[in-house]
């Protein structure tokens, strides 16, 4: 089987229903994925760690900001504002800029910020908004309370390189985070690829990878369908001849040699060749 991608439940069944349309024999599987994310903080009282070489200023801009917006928010969504808006009153153009730079061909059009520095400064609010919620969890404190003075040496946490931290330092903390979710393989038998002319042209258009594979895998097929002279070889010889380029000044190189026993196994099912042992059989 070819494999053609893994996508969730929405997007699987949009691409198998292309693919089946199109006459493919498709195969979908669900699969359970573990992702996992190893992170490394340390984590003490706010006067523990202002001493500690690892501290920055910024993250007492973070606290001052934290501090400003948790007794005018109600919602998640309001502290976001709030806390964004006192580290930086025009977040909302640079999120803006940074979301046309993402869909733009070229940075011609960026003027008092380059791309890069729209980026960094993405990067500090998603630093700071991270900041912000583990202030917010390890104080207890929830979002419309009066602070007053009751948080002047809060706890907080400051993220450190996995490799860049004493081990035996009392404030390090270690965390390993483990996503589990549900996701969709789809696969194609091999020797049906050369279905993939008549594959709906809004396929070609929005998955151009995914057709590209099934092209790939096609133009092998066809190649070896079509030889003159096939007769009895060996695994090795046909292993050979599943390395394919196709065009000229444009050329696609495909190298399937490696699967050869797999598309072989493929054309058998379909009554093209016969296998036995290492040897492969064509018939008449």
């Amino acid at each position: 089987m070819l494999k053609i991608g893994e996508y969730r439940e929405d997007e699987a069944k949009t691409i198998a229903g292309y693919l089946k349309d199109a006459g493919f024999k498709v195969d979908v599987k669900g699969l359970v994925v573990a992702r996992t994310d190893f992170s490394v903080s340390l984590q003490g009282k706010l006067s523990e760690l202002k001493g500690h070489k690892e501290f920055s200023p910024k993250y007492e801009r973070f606290l001052a900001a934290a501090k400003a917006s948790v007794e005018q928010a109600s919602t998640q969504d309001d502290f976001r504002d709030h806390f964004l808006s006192e580290l930086d009153p025009n977040w909302r153009e640079i999120r803006s800029r940074f979301t046309q730079d993402l869909h733009a061909d070229s940075t011609e059009d960026m003027d008092e910020k380059t791309s890069e520095e729209v980026g960094k400064s993405m990067a500090e609010y998603l630093l700071a908004l991270s900041f912000s919620e583990d202030f917010l969890d390890l104080n207890n404190i929830s979002l419309g309370m009066p602070i007053g003075s009751s948080f002047d040496d809060p706890v907080i946490s400051i993220p450190v390189k996995r490799n860049d931290f004493d081990p035996e330092d009392t404030l390090r903390r270690e965390r390993m985070d483990v996503d589990m979710n549900k996701i969709y393989e789809i696969s194609i038998d091999e020797s049906s690829a050369p279905f993939y002319h008549d594959i709906d042209d809004e396929f070609r258009h929005e998955y151009q990878q995914e057709f590209l594979k099934i092209m790939s895998m096609a133009k092998v097929i066809q190649y070896l369908i079509e030889q003159p002279e096939k007769g009895k070889m060996d695994i090795e010889e046909f292993a050979d001849r599943c390395i394919v380029d196709v065009g000229d000044r444009s050329v696609l190189s495909i190298d399937a040699s490696l699967v050869a026993e797999e598309i072989a196994r493929s054309l058998e099912k379909k009554g093209i060749l016969k296998m036995k042992g290492n040897t492969v059989k064509w018939k008449a």
